[in-house]
C-alpha cells in the first residue's frame, strides 16, 4: 500500500539553496525531458524552483524504489503553465520530476 503524507520531508528553503544556480542544479534524465518539452531551459527550471512556496506543496510520496528517500511534490504555475514538480534528497537535492500537471 502506498501511503502519502501531508507534511513535507525536505525543508523547501535548504532544497532551494542548493539548486540556486544552474551549476548547482541535478536533476534526472525523466526531469529535465520533461522540463525541455514544456520550452524550459535550467535557468528557467532554477527560477521555478526558487519561486516555489510552501503553499505550494502538494505531498509527500514514498519512493518507487524500495529503500529510497519519500519525494516531496509541489504544484504550482510558472510562466503560465501548472508544473507537477518533485524533488528527492540522494546524496543531496534532485528534481525527480519536472512535468506539466
Amino acid at each position: 500500500m502506498v501511503v502519502s503524507k501531508s507534511k513535507s520531508t525536505y525543508v523547501l528553503s535548504d532544497v532551494q539553496k542548493a539548486l540556486r544556480t544552474v551549476r548547482s542544479l541535478r536533476m534526472t534524465k525523466t526531469a529535465r525531458r520533461g522540463a525541455t518539452s514544456l520550452g524550459f531551459d535550467d535557468q528557467d527550471i532554477v527560477d521555478a524552483i526558487q519561486s516555489i512556496t510552501s503553499s505550494h506543496f502538494y505531498k509527500t510520496m514514498p519512493s518507487d524504489t524500495s529503500g529510497y528517500p519519500h519525494h516531496d511534490v509541489y504544484k504550482f504555475v510558472f510562466k503560465n503553465v501548472y508544473i507537477y514538480l518533485k524533488f528527492q534528497d540522494l546524496a543531496g537535492h534532485m528534481v525527480v520530476s519536472f512535468k506539466e500537471v
